[in-house]
């Protein structure tokens, strides 16, 4: 594939190592670090719901395909999440890291939900959620640790957002402490029996040792990704484990048809940000694919119920 010539100066390209010491960023700013990117640029190789997170490709138990390609992949997801959530007419859902709102539209859209909240920290997704006019739907930029409502909600989804909760060189008590306050605020916010399903990338084959040096700091500055058993853990004060799925086929099929996309899409992504962003990106995308074939890394789906 030829190297297109700008014609136009490259946006600044943000996502530089050198800038980014670690340890040096709030949440707020390691969030906004990778997906304050300009919501144009990812829309040319997401999927038209411009869903940041791995699809629901196969059945877990017999293996057999559910979705042909991307779009019906993170229809299926949204599918399986809603679902495992209870979200129906007249559920109040709260989604914790809204992305930038196919929950949110699936939940006031297909599912006629009174109203659906959702919570990000970055200001592209905020203002994209509060640009579309969905019916009974707001975004906040809000960090989900201070969260508190006077009204419970009946459901609570949370799809990617996990993974930025612990911080690097963490111990294991130190995530699972950080991981029970989330469980803690989540179970504040909603009623006895409220469904909460969270999706989050987790390690699967590398020990807790060489976790801390496994995730690129370039990539998700002040991030630490958990283990299946951290999560359990930490959730069962306050939530019951009712299901629980891992399989890392998800990711790495979801990966594969990003890296297609934005190779598809290479000569437009220079001409208009820079070779330096389609390089940083592509490569990221290859590489973290190589993380799921390798159950390095795995893709966990838990269905909670509030106690």
């Amino acid at each position: 594939m030829t190297t297109a010539t700008p014609t136009t100066p490259a946006r600044q390209f943000k996502l530089k190592a050198e800038d980014r010491p670690a340890g040096s960023m709030t949440q707020s700013e390691a969030i906004q670090h990778h997906y304050d990117n300009d919501t144009r640029f990812f829309s040319l190789w997401l999927d038209p719901s411009l869903t940041y997170s791995s699809g629901r490709w196969f059945d877990p138990i017999t293996g057999a395909d559910l979705a042909a390609d991307l779009t019906a992949a993170q229809d299926e997801k949204l599918r399986f999440h809603l679902d495992a959530a209870k979200v129906e007419a007249g559920t109040r859902l709260i989604d914790i890291g809204c992305g930038w709102g196919a929950t949110l539209r699936g939940a006031s859209q297909d599912r006629g939900a009174a109203y659906a909240l959702g919570l990000t920290l970055s200001n592209d997704q905020l203002s994209h959620i509060e640009s579309q006019g969905w019916p009974n739907v707001e975004a906040r930029l809000q960090d989900a640790y201070t969260f508190t409502t006077d009204e419970p909600f009946t459901a609570a989804i949370s799809i990617g957002a996990f993974e930025h909760f612990a911080k690097p060189n963490m111990t294991r008590p130190e995530k699972i402490e950080i991981y029970a306050r989330f469980f803690e605020t989540m179970a504040a916010a909603l009623t006895t029996g409220a469904r909460f399903s969270l999706q989050t990338i987790v390690w699967e084959d590398v020990d807790f040792e060489h976790s801390n040096t496994s995730l690129p700091e370039t990539v998700f500055p002040e991030s630490s990704i958990p283990y299946i058993e951290e999560v359990v853990e930490a959730s069962a004060p306050t939530f019951r484990l009712v299901y629980l799925e891992n399989d890392p086929k998800h990711y790495a099929t979801t990966l594969q048809h990003w890296i297609n996309n934005i190779k598809a899409r290479q000569d437009d992504i220079i001409a208009e940000w820079g070779e330096e962003k389609y390089n940083f990106f592509y490569d990221y995308l290859r590489y973290s694919r190589l993380a799921f074939t390798r159950r390095k890394n795995s893709l966990a789906r838990f269905v909670l119920q509030k106690r």
